[in-house]
């Protein structure tokens, strides 16, 4: 048994420790051009691999498009994050083309399809086209809030939907190549550009 002294209880409480920040940003090429992420000291750095014609950054288990707009990869979002932690470009090269050779009904996969992958922006236009799309009579929409309300979310809706429109053209990206999303039936409509 130790013996304790009084002395022990008018000792100083030890010194908190001193977090070091260890992140530090790197430029990567990924979405067309150039990106900054960031890493720490401790993590591999990040390096580029190809898999079926397709180029990738990858860090930290996650993959990063290095083509633009409209370039097909396993993610419509162009980012795709995998549980692998390796330095070995053959071995993650290996785990993505499992990844898109997987069955894609549980999610585990793409089932050997890859995809065209958009900017956010342009995933959330085309999602509010077909929105539209399946709601046709406004006049039924967000009426719980009255007609005002009703109208000025409506007014929102276009305005951010006709400037994500003349962003894909001023960007290059022609809305009619983007096609609609998933589980949508029926005619997708055809956009004109609006020189206005």
């Amino acid at each position: 048994m130790q013996q304790l002294s009084m002395m022990d209880l008018l000792c100083p409480p030890p010194p908190t420790p001193v977090w070091v920040d260890t992140r530090r940003p790197v430029t990567i090429r990924a979405y067309g051009g150039e990106t900054e992420i960031t890493i720490c000291d401790f993590d591999h750095a990040p390096y580029e691999i190809e898999v079926r014609g397709i180029r990738a950054t990858v860090s930290k288990g996650c993959t990063y498009v290095i083509d633009g707009p409209g370039s097909l990869f396993w993610s419509d979002s162009g980012f795709r994050s995998f549980s692998i932690a390796s330095d070995d470009p053959a071995a993650f090269a290996a785990a993505v083309e499992r990844y898109i050779d997987a069955p894609s009904k549980d999610g585990s996969g793409c089932g050997g399809k890859l995809k065209r992958w958009w900017p956010m922006y342009v995933s959330q236009w085309r999602g509010n086209v077909a929105f539209e799309l399946r709601h046709l009579d406004r006049s039924k929409v967000w009426d719980q809030w009255g007609p005002e309300k009703q109208a000025e979310i409506w007014a929102r809706r276009d305005a951010e939907k006709d400037a994500a429109l003349a962003r894909m053209w001023a960007e290059g990206i022609d809305p009619n190549d983007v096609g609609p999303p998933s589980g949508i039936k029926g005619k997708w409509p055809r956009f004109e550009r609006n020189e206005a």
